[in-house]
């Protein structure tokens, strides 16, 4: 922003009420007696006091506000300070930014990391749940400035939600600790970070983060009779939807929200689109479940459902699978959670010996360290003897499949004739 000497004038009211209007763009006007301090003037005569100054080879304008609300002599004692901080180095805007930065609020910074990552919406409601809910984790938290959340803090809070439940304590304070690195990353003040410390590593640092064993429940061989047979008092949906989660190893969710479109029983495939990482699946089906799928589908035709497995008004999908799963757990005596039947799934892949490459792509696990995973391309069709052997196993251990073919004699037993 050039100064030519007919742009320069004494600053005062009379003075800049009179200066002409642009035609078009903006107009900038200098005052003589403090150098810095502009008066702009677009085409609309919106007037504007704003200091101009360079700052490390690079122009700098800020803006301090409209003419006339704000005086000739507030403007020039506000362009004073201004003008002070870029000749010490400091950008007003940045320190503004930073000063703002330093009161953002947890519940700010949760809005931001939520704005910036791709999660799925039932996880967003769970981050939403632990901070904003009062029967959360940290409701009296959320309008408190992240950089006050100290170490003792997270500490004694941990503590505190330990008591209650541990794997509540443990993941409200890995949320903790992911939004305090997503500020670290995020908020900046003269290119350092303005938050440099992550209280939360104190749990680590201490040994408090809660131990919790994995679950381990699954259907053992000698139980899956009798929880077969448990299935058959169920209506057909959840039985049906049950079995299928049995005898593909299925998330409840993915088999819950099976669609038609999804199905393809001439090829004898199902796809899952969206999975728990966000990688999509397609499995082949067995002859059982081939057979079992066609017959919903006569029925689906009728109700016009999209979905494999309608809910109770046809409307959306089935969402009572861990209902179901209860009962029948506690009519069989078997571990009820329905995630211990794709437990139950990969136990027995792995009894009989399959690959241990075909079991992660039937189940769609994939390691990020495992290299060679990522070189292998497994086809359907190459997993579709692993699926059958497995719905083959299950069947017969639920006495539902012979466990062996019963062969008719080819010849007539001959009356046996001593020999002399």
């Amino acid at each position: 922003m050039p100064t030519p000497p007919k742009n320069r004038l004494n600053f005062t009211k009379t003075a800049l009420v009179a200066l002409p209007v642009p035609a078009a763009g903006r107009a900038y006007h200098h005052d003589a007696k403090t150098p810095g301090l502009v008066l702009a003037i677009t085409a609309n005569n919106c007037r504007s006091f704003l200091v101009y100054r360079k700052l490390n080879g690079r122009p700098v304008k800020v803006t301090l506000g409209r003419f006339p609300p704000m005086t000739v002599e507030q403007a020039r004692r506000r362009a004073a300070g201004v003008l002070a901080q870029l000749v010490a180095g400091i950008h007003p805007l940045e320190e503004r930014r930073a000063v703002q930065a330093r009161q953002i609020t947890l519940r700010e910074v949760l809005n931001d990391y939520l704005a910036a990552r791709t999660l799925k919406p039932k996880t967003r409601d769970l981050y939403r749940w632990l901070v904003e809910n009062p029967a959360g984790a940290f409701h009296d938290w959320k309008d408190r400035p992240l950089l006050d959340i100290t170490r003792d803090m997270v500490e004694k809070r941990h503590r505190e939600l330990t008591a209650r439940s541990p794997g509540v304590a443990n993941l409200a304070s890995t949320l903790l600790g992911a939004l305090f690195n997503f500020a670290r990353g995020k908020y900046e003040h003269h290119g350092r970070p303005l938050v440099e410390d992550n209280p939360v590593r104190r749990l680590a640092a201490t040994g408090a983060w809660c131990d919790l064993p994995r679950r381990q429940g699954y259907l053992p061989p000698a139980k899956l009779g009798a929880w077969w047979t448990a299935t058959e008092f169920l209506d057909p949906t959840p039985r049906d939807l049950l079995r299928l989660l049995l005898l593909t190893g299925l998330r409840k969710n993915e088999g819950a929200g099976l669609r038609w479109a999804h199905v393809d029983l001439t090829a004898k495939t199902l796809h899952v689109p969206e999975t728990k990482n966000r990688r999509p699946l397609t499995l082949p089906l067995s002859d059982y479940l081939t057979a079992m799928l066609a017959a919903r589908l006569l029925e689906a035709q009728a109700i016009g459902s999209p979905y494999v497995f309608p809910g109770p008004t046809g409307k959306g999908h089935y969402a009572r699978a861990l209902t179901a799963s209860h009962a029948v757990a506690a009519q069989a005596d078997t571990p009820g959670m329905v995630h211990d039947l794709r437990r139950t799934f990969i136990t027995v892949a792995e009894s009989l010996d399959i690959a241990a490459y075909s079991i992660k792509a039937l189940v769609n696990h994939q390691t990020a360290a495992d290299v060679t995973q990522g070189y292998l391309q497994i086809s359907t069709e190459r997993l579709r003897a692993p699926m059958q052997a497995v719905t083959d196993f299950i069947l017969k251990a639920a006495g539902v499949k012979p466990t062996a073919e019963v062969a008719p004699l080819r010849n007539k037993l001959r009356r046996f004739t001593p020999s002399n």
